[in-house]
């Protein structure tokens, strides 16, 4: 049994969570923001549990780190490996082939190489969507996404045989790809129900294929006794859709197992003023109560100054290419992070260039391997298609990243080989944390932070002819891997017209010298330490134009929420009070209710508050939310708080009067409110109540 506290640092957003954790045995989403600790939290939540799971990380990198931080009893790793471990452990000598699908495609379609290779993408997405038999709709689908030229229905057709020969080269020969590692256990049942607890981080870039990898893992919706899923993402910082990752992701766990959802909503990477350029794309991240000013800066892109330590993004590869090739003349150490650009690149030199190349025919030898690459998506990118003009847009940027490689090694002398741009390729892309200058693609940044990020060509965003949601996250990503300084770098064009990125709204800037100071950890009710409280000095000092910076009000009721030492904003204050309103007990909505009333006209920046009155009222209602079912039996359903948790038990009415409602609890008689339901002589939202729906019927009686 687990008798490990909750860390005294946590904030009360992470301690609600932990507690529904251990608390409960319901499925849970936690929505947290970036820079918000949701792996931490995540891996607290290993620890409170202390039972036998999985910890499903998004690649072999972040599993490496994870495992220490992790209870013995809970093993990291990537979807796809756990996958492998199940086939494997069914058939030990399997083949794993990379070009199973190219291999089955040349088999239906011998003579069209072209086809072929559209069949194995059209495969691989279909098995990555879950789609075991593909729809007209799918099909049509299919076909623009992989490059199909021919009829879709004949498409749906031969993805039925790659799936049937696909299968059978697994059971005969036990040969198996990187997809079939989530397909076979899947469509085969091979670990079904085999974990009893899966954390899985960043669900929000799960693609359909995956999610239900997830199910079939835990046994979610199944006869068996399900496993449990708790899993973390983000629908602000979903930006794989054009990979295959499903933008609804998060919404479709949920629903499937009817998950909780509890928010991580402060960020504690980012800035005050990082936080407020966030917020354009977003109003759920907000700055820590401690998180300093920080810089947001707009400047002119060329001749910009850079110093070792900065990290330059941008939304597409070749600025980044133009920029590290510029650095690098300059005695700069550059590395332009990503394996898969690196080999993107390496791939197109080998394909467009010959050994040897004089440097006027750079631009031919690009333009002869972009043609046929680009113009099969030229009309459907015209006809509005996005997935086309997403995959024109990359095949154009690479276009210019191997013109900038080829030009630097040929412009001297006017002639260059293939072996130095292969060399000047690799100096470029080595992995090398300790370079003066990293640079990287917006997508190849997430999960990363720096001190000091500088957005390069920032007018390159949102990308012409993506998806909006899933540009507005991308930019979202953008901003929030600044910790400290973030640059807006801009084109000559932008520059000069002015064009400028505009910040969010972020009301809860705290006043210079009022920023909370905090308490040492003291011990509460349940013997472990409580989470920082903070405590407000004011200055005395008068800022001009500046709301004043504590206001006390005055509350004369029994559980009083004004008039404590805790300062908390006010736009804060009412979205806990307004989450309170929701509440169907009439206790905890009328004292919301007062409590929003008293906030009407509040101008200050922060409001003294009881931090403790406000918690228990939290945690009374969200106590009540999770409470145990009664298991059997007839009677008066009566809310029953029994820390940590809250029970609902079957009482037997005795009598329903005008002034009480009396029922027999086990031995003890008890007096209820007949309007409220609330226990006559004790008001603490910690004390028995009668469920609403109860009430009505006994006041009906």
């Amino acid at each position: 049994m687990n008798h490990r506290g909750i860390p005294a640092h946590f904030t009360a957003e992470q301690r609600a969570f932990l507690e529904a954790v251990t608390g409960t045995r319901a499925h849970l989403y936690l929505r947290a923001t970036a820079g918000a600790g949701k792996t931490t939290t995540l891996s607290e939540a290993a620890w409170q549990l202390g039972e036998d799971g999985s910890y499903f990380a998004y690649n072999k990198h972040n599993v490496t780190d994870l495992q220490p931080r992790l209870p013995t009893c809970v093993r990291a790793a990537t979807l796809h490996a756990h996958g492998y471990r199940l086939q494997r452990d069914a058939s030990p000598n399997l083949e794993l082939r990379d070009d199973k699908g190219l291999a089955i495609a040349r088999h239906l379609l011998p003579r069209d190489r072209r086809g072929q290779y559209a069949l194995t993408r059209a495969w691989n997405a279909a098995r990555e969507a879950a789609l075991p038999a593909p729809t007209p709709e799918d099909a049509q689908r299919l076909a623009a996404k992989a490059e199909w030229n021919g009829d879709p229905e004949d498409l749906a057709r031969q993805l039925l045989s790659m799936h049937a020969i696909g299968r059978q080269a697994w059971e005969n020969l036990r040969v198996l790809d990187y997809t079939d590692m989530l397909w076979l256990p899947w469509t085969l049942g091979t670990g079904h129900a085999s974990v009893p607890l899966a954390l899985v981080d960043e669900a929000q870039d799960l693609t359909p294929l995956r999610q239900q990898f997830l199910l079939h893992l835990t046994g979610v919706g199944s006869a068996l006794q399900p496993g449990r899923l708790i899993f973390c993402g983000d629908s602000d910082q979903s930006i794989y859709t054009w990979s295959g990752a499903d933008p609804e992701a998060l919404g479709r766990l949920k629903t499937a197992t009817g998950a909780l959802e509890y928010p991580l909503s402060v960020s504690f990477r980012c800035s005050r003023e990082v936080v407020r350029y966030a917020r354009a794309h977003t109003d759920f991240i907000r700055p820590a109560v401690r998180a300093p000013a920080g810089a947001v800066e707009h400047v002119a892109a060329d001749g910009l100054h850079y110093q070792p330590g900065d990290a330059v993004l941008c939304r597409t590869n070749a600025p980044l290419v133009r920029l590290a090739l510029d650095l690098m003349a300059r005695r700069f150490s550059v590395s332009i992070t990503g394996r898969d650009l690196a080999a993107q690149l390496k791939g197109g030199l080998q394909d467009a260039f010959p050994d040897t190349y004089q440097n006027d025919e750079v631009t031919e030898y690009v333009r002869a391997w972009l043609e046929p690459r680009t113009a099969p998506l030229m009309e459907r990118a015209q006809a509005g298609d996005r997935t086309a003009s997403r995959q024109l847009t990359e095949w154009r940027d690479l276009g210019r990243c191997l013109r900038y490689l080829t030009w630097v090694v040929s412009r001297k002398t006017g002639a260059g080989t293939l072996a130095d741009a292969l060399a000047l390729l690799e100096e470029l892309c080595r992995e090398d944390r300790d370079a003066d200058v990293v640079l990287s693609s917006v997508h190849r940044a997430k999960g990363k932070e720096w001190p000091r990020v500088t957005l390069l060509y920032p007018e390159l965003m949102p990308l012409a002819g993506g998806d909006p949601e899933e540009e507005r996250a991308v930019q979202f990503v953008a901003v929030t891997r600044a910790q400290q300084v973030l640059r807006f770098a801009y084109g000559k064009d932008a520059w000069a017209k002015g064009e400028r990125v505009q910040p969010g709204t972020l009301t809860l800037e705290a006043v210079p010298g009022d920023i909370p100071e905090t308490k040492l950890p003291e011990t509460g009710e349940t013997g472990h330490a409580q989470p920082p409280v903070p405590v407000n000095r004011p200055t005395g000092r008068v800022h001009a134009g500046i709301r004043p910076a504590l206001l006390q009000l005055e509350d004369d009721r029994e559980h009083a929420l004004y008039g404590g030492d805790t300062p908390i904003p006010p736009e804060f204050l009412r979205e806990r009070l307004g989450a309170l309103l929701e509440e169907e007990r009439p206790l905890i909505h009328a004292w919301a209710q007062a409590g929003l009333e008293r906030l009407r006209a509040v101008e200050a920046r922060f409001v003294g508050v009881h931090l403790g009155t406000l918690e228990l009222y939290e945690r009374a209602a969200r106590q009540a939310r999770l409470a145990l079912p009664a298991l059997h039996g007839t009677g008066v359903p009566v809310c029953v708080f029994d820390a940590p948790l809250c029970r609902i038990r079957l009482a037997r009415k005795v009598r329903v009067g005008k002034r009480s409602i009396r029922l027999a609890l086990g031995e003890q008689e008890l007096r209820f409110h007949p309007l409220t339901g609330e226990l006559l002589d004790a008001a603490s939202p910690i004390s028995p109540f009668i469920l609403p729906r109860a009430l009505l019927a006994l006041r009906a009686s």
